[in-house]
């Protein structure tokens, strides 16, 4: 009698395993410290509480889902024309807030050129997001839609991303701590900046994450961007009707020469 043929197991490796959007989140955002540091830094600013909280380029809403977990008055609206990637968010992190936190948590489908209301206090666009705007004329009127959704007196934050580095084609590779129970553990995240164009500076980075099994998830997210430098961005602001631009300087860690 033929022995009976059966199929050999599939073997499924990390990268299959992964979930790209959890992994940029271990990786790049940290709302446990950023949301006690824009809170800190606006109150301090302004000596008002930070109760209207407005994230541009959301995502998944990480950092508007956990303003609304810092105080029972805390309000905030989320942004971002990827439906896919919003969905997400709702999926994974707003289903984890209370019915009376998601009540008080919006996230619009949208161009962040066109939505100015409900009017915050303080509006961000973090993770260089902005930098999607290519043209000059684009990104000022953005900074201007800005300036018209925040209340009197707010605040307009966005993180700058420069530098001679950054004009440099190279890969920057990052050990993530992921003591989750979640089939993949540590992993390496890896920054590529693929394309950088001095005459225009337009540059393309991508996104990488590297797992213990050898497994690699390429291309995970990819960004066309224009690198706007730090008199560029302060003469745009200017034009858009703020009257005070502040940076707020990255600290150092000698020891590790990483930013801090």
């Amino acid at each position: 009698m033929a022995s009976p043929e059966y199929d050999s197991p599939q073997l499924v490796s990390m990268a299959q395993l992964a979930d790209p959007h959890l992994l940029y989140q271990k990786s790049v955002q940290s709302p446990e410290v950023d949301i006690p540091f824009l809170t800190e830094y606006f109150e301090g600013y302004t000596n008002t509480p930070l109760r209207h909280f407005r994230e541009d380029f959301c995502g998944t809403a990480f950092l508007s889902s956990h303003f609304v977990t810092r105080h029972p008055d805390n309000h905030a609206l989320g942004i971002d024309l990827d439906w896919p990637t919003l969905n997400w968010g709702i999926k994974h992190n707003v289903s984890h807030l209370t019915p009376e936190q998601q009540q008080r948590l919006t996230l619009v489908n949208d161009n962040v050129l066109h939505v100015q209301h409900p009017l915050s206090q303080l509006t961000v666009a973090m993770n260089f997001s902005y930098m999607v705007f290519r043209d000059r004329p684009t990104l000022l009127q953005y900074f201007r839609n800005a300036r018209r959704s925040l209340q009197p007196g707010g605040l307009f934050v966005l993180d700058i991303w420069g530098g001679s580095e950054t004009q440099v084609e190279q890969e920057e590779h990052r050990d993530i701590a992921n003591p989750a129970d979640d089939g993949i553990g540590d992993f390496i995240f890896v920054w590529d900046q693929d394309v950088f164009e001095p005459s225009t500076y337009f540059c393309t980075t991508r996104i990488h994450f590297l797992f213990r099994d050898g497994s690699e998830l390429r291309n995970a997210f990819v960004y066309d961007w224009r690198l706007w430098t730090i008199p560029e961005v302060t003469e745009l602001l200017q034009e858009a009707g703020f009257e005070d631009v502040h940076f707020l300087w990255e600290g150092l860690n000698a020891e590790a020469n990483e930013g801090t």
